[in-house]
């Protein structure tokens, strides 16, 4: 048998298949323990080069078999983690030998982070293709998203110091500028974010330069500012359109001398950071209403990636939907919920203002209030279920074409079976007044009845539930 390279000691079987296929994806072999004694033997038998070590184990705990890890012919890399973020266990596992520490729940990101400083310091660990891995944050194979990830691998591979991510809110403009960084050669550096739209021109320019002491009333000591802590690094400036005059002429001088001076200091220092701005407005037009400077927004602009929105590429709703739900499974420790049929017509049929971020948020909270193994539609948000364009034609769909025949069977099926669960859900939230549920639906209540004898609903069933629980209807 190969060789492992990972070996995942945990009492949780949701969380080590779940953490284990993760690496997989990434081209490792992993194998996988329930308790100390068996992670002993497979360690012995396999001799991993990383091992996951849980703290709480049910027949020793994760500190006590440090010493037996750290006696093997090779000895691995050993990342502690564990459900209780305890200080002073974080010490004692680091005095013992372990080489780093992760509190559950942790991002995946955050293990490849610590993985590619393990990389860095032992020569028994191979570091992990960080483009390759930075690319597949960015869930999607649309046309639109693959030439995306195109460009920004090409950005990140090159020398440019300034770039300007566009893209309505919640588009990932940030997870943009986490691939750009980790798939460059700046990746060991540090990636720090500043969001420009939350300070003041005073505190944004602290909190870009930092400042010296007595600068202002309450600056008691020296304080390096993001541009000198994201040396060697990234800086994202995001919500960049919402700059100040004052920060914005500061920060051009820095982009053009590459230096800083610190608030209320005389002496530049000189920085290395490449700038990743972001914005959801067009500064091109904010330069033509006397918004933001032109000089900077030239400067800004050498190079400009534009994120499409969600509705540009709705072939990606139900990967990016089940890739959440997969994500918030791990976090809740909970079994994976797929979609029904008719949950994803509805996804699929919503136009997603918010984008990626409400499509996020949509999917926790239908992943919350389900009680059933699947998400279905009654569980999806009103906004997804009361909009216009979910009113399916209910005539029939003409073909001529036998070829056709079953497949157009299918999609009959399918949105008989969406448009019978909006139905349900409407009166359910209307409390079977079929006059507020057809105006939430927004058509007219003629057509909500037809709809109803149609797939043979009773809303009297909505309203004699209603006033079981002691409520009245809406």
């Amino acid at each position: 048998m190969a060789q492992p390279l990972f070996l995942i000691i945990d009492d949780e079987r949701n969380f080590r298949e779940f953490l284990g296929e993760a690496l997989e994806g990434e081209g490792y072999d992993v194998l996988h323990a329930g308790t100390a004694r068996a992670g002993m033997q497979a360690a012995r038998e396999s001799l991993p080069r990383v091992v996951l070590l849980d703290q709480n184990l049910p027949d020793q705990t994760g500190l006590s078999l440090l010493p037996e890890l750290r006696r093997l012919p090779i000895v691995p890399v050993v990342i502690v983690i564990t459900a209780h973020a305890e200080v002073g266990y974080a010490v004692d596992a680091l005095k013992a030998g372990a080489f780093h520490y992760l509190p559950k729940p942790f991002a995946f990101a955050d293990l490849l982070d610590v993985l590619a400083q393990a990389a860095i310091t032992s020569c028994d660990v191979e570091p992990l293709h960080a483009h390759s891995t930075a690319m597949q944050s960015i869930i999607g194979t649309s046309p639109v998203v693959e030439e995306i990830k195109r460009q920004l691998t090409r950005v990140a591979a090159s020398p440019v110091q300034v770039v300007l991510v566009q893209g309505e809110s919640g588009t990932g403009k940030e997870l943009a500028a986490r691939a750009i960084h980790a798939a460059s050669a700046r990746h060991a550096a540090p990636f720090v974010a500043v969001n420009c739209a939350a300070l003041s021109d005073t505190l944004l320019l602290s909190e870009l330069f930092g400042h010296e002491r007595g600068a202002f009333t309450d600056a008691r000591q020296q304080k390096k500012g993001v541009f000198e802590l994201a040396h060697g690094g990234t800086l994202l400036l995001d919500e960049i359109s919402e700059m100040g005059a004052r920060a914005q002429a500061a920060l051009l001088r820095a982009l053009e001398q590459r230096s800083i001076t610190r608030v209320g200091g005389q002496g530049e220092v000189k920085v290395d950071v490449r700038v990743i701005a972001a914005t959801n407005r067009d500064l091109h037009q904010l330069v033509g209403a006397g918004q933001f400077r032109g000089d900077l927004y030239h400067r800004l602009n050498v190079v400009r990636l534009i994120l499409p929105a969600l509705r540009e590429r709705a072939g990606d709703i139900e990967r990016i939907a089940e890739h959440t739900s997969r994500d918030i499974a791990h976090r809740y420790n909970e079994p994976v919920r797929p979609f029904t049929t008719a949950a994803c017509a509805a996804l699929a049929l919503y136009t997603w203002p918010g984008n990626v971020r409400e499509l996020r948020n949509a999917v926790e909270r239908a992943y919350v209030i389900s009680v059933g193994p699947r998400i279905d539609v009654c569980d999806l948000p009103d906004e997804v279920l009361l909009a216009r364009d979910l009113v399916t034609v209910t005539a029939p769909i003409p073909t001529t074409d036998s070829v056709f025949t079953g497949f157009q069977d299918a999609k009959r099926e399918v949105v008989d079976h969406f448009e019978r669960a909006f139905l349900l859900s409407a009166l359910r939230h209307a409390g079977g007044n079929v006059t507020v549920a057809a105006e939430r639906a927004g058509v007219l209540r003629q057509v909500f009845q037809r709809l109803l004898l149609r797939h043979g609903i009773e809303p009297d069933v909505f309203r004699d539930s209603t006033r079981a629980r002691g409520r009245q209807p809406d």
